[in-house]
């Protein structure tokens, strides 16, 4: 089976994670994919392919002795587009002009400039009504086919290679139960990115909060000075935050707060946002903000409650990196071999390398030829895709 076929049959799985059930996996349904990897890749040969309670799957193939290098790669899908009944659909040899995805959404150069650099080339897009989910089942298609160019290739030598498939990377919890003496890896890689000529490796220090406004419920008619609304609480509370830092408005290189939900009604309600900073420093003047917002809050309704909770997602990578520089030189030599010229650029999002690096398995990210992820106008490049694969086959030789 070809890496494309496989990405096609992967993305036809519905994996999409979910925020709200607080088990791991956080749905089922991750697990039919992964149970599907675990009989691929035994056909592929790493006969220890192996599944655990928690939906990651672990895999390991022998090499020449030397380093062991980890993949990994995330099963889930994003949330704000629906992963269920994904149709791709290939478009050969692309001539520039508008891809009409449905009857209301269409992929364009004007609304998406990026696009230009691929005209002629092969795209997999969407039929507009959910996300395509190259997040990042191309990541799994193109560790596949590195699997699978060793097995067709076995004169040529390799490093050991471990593998990962993990589940519940895009609500944060993708490392919660990473075993990485299982993983057994010496350094590792996160094929979850978009330039295939890239490996990124500084990212943001990431938060969840859920705040929390509790009013006074009173009759309307016999509010005065004693009904306190909790919506409207809520609403004095984000108009407070800086206007100016959301991600419409921050440059690539800023953080921002970004607000994910909202419920409730006027006598309890809350929200939940993300916060993200690239310095750690600027994350806890963050979090101070909160809180001074909330004593602000209080301080004019004394009978209110705010209750304010953060919780940390992951960490900024580069300082490991930089203690242990192998794989972004390794990775750096491997784009230059294959005659492109290597990248690295801010991750504006999560990637479970920045927990893994945390945890002592320094992991860069590398790309995958997608983009516009997390909805229905992400897009494959398949030239890009493939020469992803070339890319890590190279990293792989010893």
């Amino acid at each position: 089976m070809s890496a494309l076929e496989r990405f096609l049959k992967y993305v036809q799985i519905d994996t999409q994670s979910d925020e709200t059930t607080h088990t791991t996996p956080s749905t089922e349904k991750q697990k039919n994919l992964g149970n599907l990897l675990v009989k691929e890749l035994k056909e592929l040969g790493l006969e220890d392919a192996e599944i655990d309670q928690y939906g990651n799957v672990y895999a390991h193939l022998k090499g020449e002795p030397g380093d062991k290098i980890g993949l990994n790669a995330h099963m889930d899908t994003a949330l704000e587009s629906s992963g269920a009944n994904v149709k791709p659909r290939l478009i050969s040899s692309w001539d520039g002009s508008d891809i009409k995805l449905n009857e209301t959404k269409t992929l364009s150069i004007e609304q998406f400039p990026a696009l230009k650099a691929h005209v002629g080339k092969d795209l997999v897009v969407t039929d507009g009504n959910t996300l395509l989910g190259a997040d990042d089942k191309a990541g799994i298609a193109i560790i596949m086919g590195v699997l699978e160019y060793f097995q067709s290739h076995k004169d040529v030598k390799h490093h050991p290679i471990s593998v990962c498939f993990t589940v519940d990377e895009e609500i944060g919890e993708g490392p919660d139960h990473f075993d990485i003496n299982k993983m057994d890896a010496d350094y590792a890689y996160t094929v979850d990115g978009a330039e295939i000529n890239h490996v990124d490796y500084i990212n943001f220090n990431a938060q969840a909060v859920n705040i929390k406004f509790e009013g006074v419920a009173v009759h309307p008619g016999e509010g005065k000075n004693a009904l306190i609304n909790a919506l409207l609480l809520l609403n004095e509370f984000v108009s407070s935050l800086p206007q100016n830092e959301t991600p419409y408005d921050a440059n690539f290189d800023e953080g921002y707060w970004h607000i994910n939900d909202i419920s409730g009604t006027s006598v309890e309600c809350e929200c939940s946002m993300i916060l993200r900073e690239f310095d750690k420093t600027k994350l806890v003047a963050r979090d101070n903000e909160l809180y001074a917002i909330k004593d602000k809050i209080i301080a004019k309704y004394p009978k209110a409650k705010i209750t304010i909770n953060i919780v940390d997602q992951y960490e900024n990578m580069e300082e490991y990196t930089k203690a242990d520089p192998r794989p972004v030189n390794k990775a750096k030599e491997a784009i230059k071999n294959i005659g492109l010229e290597p990248e690295s650029a801010l991750i504006r999002g999560g990637t479970d390398g920045a927990t893994f690096s945390k945890m002592g398995l320094v992991t860069p990210n590398l790309g995958t030829g997608s983009a516009n992820h997390h909805g229905p106008y992400e897009y494959l490049v398949v030239q890009d895709f493939l020469k992803e694969i070339d890319i890590i086959v190279d990293i792989l030789k010893a």
